[in-house]
């Protein structure tokens, strides 16, 4: 007869009723990283799509509340965005405030965030706002997805747009959440954008979100090349062009006087240089009441000699004309 009391089979798992729908902070990790993912991926689409200075900063904190706590803070009006990330059952909610819709919609169209929007209260949001921060919402959720690469693999989906929090709802009001907030900036003006992910809803990815506090940021952060390649077109060098070199004596070196003229050939081409490297190659003239060079050969590797060791050309001795 077999033994009832005998060890019971490694696929068999304690299923714990009460902690079972609760979250825990063994997930904290990994979507804290996440979310430093989403901000740098963000960043760099907000800055291609408005065209203006952007930072995107998560805050430290990811709050769990209850959902009717969550309707509670959002302020009016704010821009709500309902969606799904398939093949996760059930709704997240993407709040983007006043303050900022204004700002991205003035910087989509070339303003500076010096327009108040935001101050007039409880106003509707215009058709073309819509429009314009639609477009934004949905470069945010193919941030978002990409951010949850290393865990799941997501297809997000608009269901809808709201106003008005009352309508905005994703879960029960008993229902737990995860609220992550972000600071962003755009030009002279910032605002705070939210994403509310019902717990419910990552239930089903516990054992992934549990053990994947490795991974890894992106290799590339698209903020510090952004600052680099700022930076080095910033950066000042000094250029110059030596339109001809001539050999005269130490006599008549020490014989010069204001006045005196040196006789030379006019040179085909020139070579533009930076602290003696030969950077171009092309011809001088005139232009206006100055003379110029105009570039014509940007030189390889191979075809930079130093200067200093290209031949001088011969020209006639000096002569003095004082």
């Amino acid at each position: 007869m077999s033994d009832a009391s005998g060890p019971v089979a490694p696929s068999i798992r304690p299923y714990h009723f009460y902690d079972q729908h609760r979250p825990t902070r063994a997930w904290m990790p990994t979507l804290h990283t996440i979310n430093e993912r989403f901000a740098d991926r963000s960043r760099t689409a907000l800055l291609q799509h408005l065209q203006q200075p952007v930072k995107v900063a998560p805050e430290f904190t990811i709050e769990v509340i209850k959902h009717s706590e969550l309707i509670d803070r959002l302020a009016m009006p704010s821009l709500l965005t309902l969606a799904r990330l398939k093949p996760l059952y059930g709704t997240v909610l993407i709040a983007v405030d006043a303050d900022l819709v204004g700002l991205m919609v003035e910087s989509r169209f070339g303003g500076n965030g010096r327009l108040p929007l935001a101050a007039i209260p409880n106003r509707e949001f215009a058709p073309l706002e819509y429009r314009a921060i639609r477009l934004v919402v949905e470069r945010l959720l193919d941030q978002l997805a990409a951010a949850w690469e290393p865990v799941a693999a997501f297809v997000p989906e608009i269901v809808r747009h709201e106003v008005k929090p009352a309508f905005a709802a994703i879960a029960s009001p008993s229902d737990l959440v995860f609220v992550s907030s972000f600071a962003v900036t755009v030009a002279n003006g910032g605002g705070k954008l939210r994403i509310a992910i019902p717990y419910l809803l990552l239930e089903p990815l516990h054992e992934r979100l549990a053990t994947s506090r490795g991974i890894k940021r992106d290799p590339r952060d698209p903020r510090w090349s952004e600052e680099i390649r700022s930076g080095i077109g910033g950066a000042t060098t000094e250029v110059n062009v030596e339109f001809a070199t001539i050999e005269i004596t130490v006599g008549d070196f020490l014989n010069l006087r204001p006045g005196s003229v040196f006789e030379i050939a006019r040179p085909d081409s020139v070579t533009v240089q930076s602290h003696g490297l030969p950077l171009f190659r092309g011809r001088w003239g005139r232009h206006g009441r100055k003379i110029a060079v105009r570039v014509e050969e940007r030189l390889t590797t191979d075809d930079r000699v130093p200067i200093a060791s290209e031949p001088p050309s011969k020209g006639a001795n000096s002569d003095d004309a004082g």
